[in-house]
């Protein structure tokens, strides 16, 4: 079986779309999302369910937040040294899966 050609950027990809999968398309980020689901938790409790370091989650935490998938019960910039609780933001998430399925399947 030959090489599958890789596409880098699809041309007729909506931007949006694109956005959705570098978002969660990530598995680390999907499986913080499923855990996100269950309730709050901080990023230390999410960390060692996930067996990974508190830096990776803040990591993807900070690009979740950035998409308007998750939130913290702190603002961002009164965040220093303070325990936050993140919390899922269902209805985004059904905005973006919703988006999504609509690219993948024309309704």
């Amino acid at each position: 079986m030959g090489a599958v050609p890789r596409l880098i950027e699809p041309p007729a990809m909506p931007e949006g779309v694109r956005r959705i999968i570098e978002t969660i398309g990530n598995s680390a980020r999907a499986e913080l999302l499923h855990n996100l689901a269950a309730g709050p938790a901080t990023a230390t409790d999410l960390a060692a369910t996930l067996g990974v370091g508190r830096g990776t989650v803040h990591a993807h935490l900070g690009a979740l937040e950035k998409a308007g998938l998750v939130t913290g019960d702190i603002p961002e910039g009164a965040r220093h040294g303070r325990t936050v609780h993140w919390h899922l933001d269902r209805s985004a998430v059904d905005a973006y899966l919703d988006e999504l399925r609509h690219y993948l399947t024309g309704r």
